[in-house]
């Protein structure tokens, strides 16, 4: 399975998930490392200008492109427990008890969640400190470039 994310070129490659641990998020508390990623790079660019304003989106952010080997389970979260107003923002902490119980207890290193973007669209959530996050592969990076007209 491939999977995408857009950081800032210096943090590219750094798939720790220390700015999740940092500043938390929708699916993590701050102090759980976690690394977000999406299941397009179209998707990816959304999750980027709903937190960030486009004209702050410049040549120092780029994507990456990881390869999640299909032998890996995949948790997957039943949108039948969230709850109505999951996708309000700033997060609501049962979103991210969810992310940080889930990456505590280590089951697997994936877990799919529904975009609070593109509710139709996934996110794949991946544990950093799992046993199997070293058979994640990088495919492929690249500069983000933007089209003007999504001002």
């Amino acid at each position: 399975m491939r999977v995408f994310r857009i950081a800032k070129k210096k943090h590219l490659k750094d798939l720790s998930g220390e700015g999740a641990r940092l500043f938390g998020g929708r699916w993590n508390k701050p102090g759980t490392n976690i690394l977000y990623t999406s299941e397009s790079l179209a998707l990816s660019v959304l999750e980027l200008l709903v937190h960030i304003d486009y004209k702050f989106v410049n040549e120092d952010f780029g994507f990456i492109e990881l390869d999640v080997p299909d032998s890996l389970t995949i948790s997957t979260l039943k949108p039948s427990i969230l709850k109505e107003n999951w996708r309000e923002n700033p997060p609501l902490s049962f979103t991210q008890d969810y992310g940080s119980n889930w990456i505590n207890n280590q089951k697997n290193m994936v877990l799919k969640v529904p975009s609070a973007v593109l509710p139709n669209g996934f996110n794949y959530l991946l544990n950093p400190k799992h046993e199997s996050f070293k058979l994640i592969k990088i495919v492929k990076t690249g500069n983000l470039e933007l089209d003007a007209r999504l001002v």
